[in-house]
């Protein structure tokens, strides 16, 4: 019989990655609270649980996706939680991004009832997530890893084996602060080309094939021109990433600037209504500021 594999977490990026887990041959167990994902997760195949705890009464591996630390945390230790009795044997597959200490922090929570936990953060978007081409940052023991990678390769084309638990998460923390910072940058460069009276599509065009070019290029500004920010990764939860990356890096000691101003400006996009569009959405904060410019130069 197929291996059961449960799964918490099916929004945006979590559906994606459940629907590859079944297509892959395994059965799927999940906690869904939408009725209209659950209704269509049944129809699929997959088997609908109340909560955690009766979901690890059924898999002995279940993934998690969620927003923050706090609603995995929910989800682990709550009354009705992955620990709330006896899973010997399990082992848990995060996939959430939450602070490379608040994923070592389950660790004993885990162990007490007999189970384990690797840290497994994504990078890819939505795109990725229903094509199954993930790329994902793990970290954890080796025995662990190896038992997660049948699931892992199945939601992901490149799974890569960082270190100890959490080092998924420090790596994901980067990626994270790389994607902001560039976002950061491909703003003003569009603000700069139409200052000039240049289509910035063509840019975005040209710079695609030369040294400029990067994933943000390609599918953040895309969505900014084409007005495309429903849905996709909000800036709501860049915003909570980048404050993971600064906390990190205040815990070392590091000089931060970019870092620092990234999520001043995502922070500024959430304080302004936009924390529930996609992340490319900061290109509509730039224009509000070089709309005020504008304004006082004149």
């Amino acid at each position: 019989m197929p291996e059961t594999i449960g799964f918490i977490g099916l929004g945006v990026m979590g559906g994606g990655m459940a629907r590859n887990v079944l297509k892959a041959g395994f059965e799927l167990a999940a906690v869904v609270r939408r009725a209209d994902t659950a209704g269509a997760f049944r129809a699929a195949g997959a088997t609908i649980c109340e909560h955690p705890r009766a979901l690890a009464g059924l898999a002995k591996i279940v993934v998690t996706c969620l927003p923050d630390a706090s609603a995995l945390r929910s989800v682990v230790e709550g009354p009705d939680g992955l620990a709330a009795g006896p899973w010997t044997d399990g082992l848990l597959i995060d996939c959430s991004t939450i602070a490379p200490a608040e994923a070592r922090d389950l660790a004993p929570v885990l162990a007490a009832v007999g189970a384990r936990i690797v840290d497994a953060p994504v990078s890819g978007g939505a795109k990725g997530a229903a094509e199954g081409t993930l790329t994902i940052m793990t970290g954890g023991e080796s025995a662990d890893i190896e038992r997660a990678r049948p699931v892992l390769e199945a939601m992901g084309r490149h799974i890569h084996h960082l270190g100890p638990l959490g080092s998924g998460q420090a790596v994901k923390a980067a990626n994270q602060l790389m994607v902001a910072v560039n976002l950061m940058g491909v703003c003003e460069a569009i603000a700069l080309v139409r200052a000039a009276g240049v289509d910035p599509r063509q840019m975005r065009e040209v710079l695609s094939s030369g040294a400029a070019r990067s994933g943000v290029l390609e599918a953040h500004a895309l969505r900014y021109l084409d007005g495309a920010l429903e849905g996709g990764f909000r800036a709501e939860l860049m915003n909570k990433d980048l404050g993971i990356a600064c906390s990190v890096g205040r815990h070392s000691g590091l000089a931060q600037p970019a870092t620092t101003l990234a999520q001043q400006m995502m922070q500024a996009l959430c304080a302004d209504g936009m924390g529930g569009l996609d992340s490319a959405a900061l290109g509509l904060l730039y224009d509000r500021l070089n709309g005020a410019a504008a304004g006082a130069r004149r």
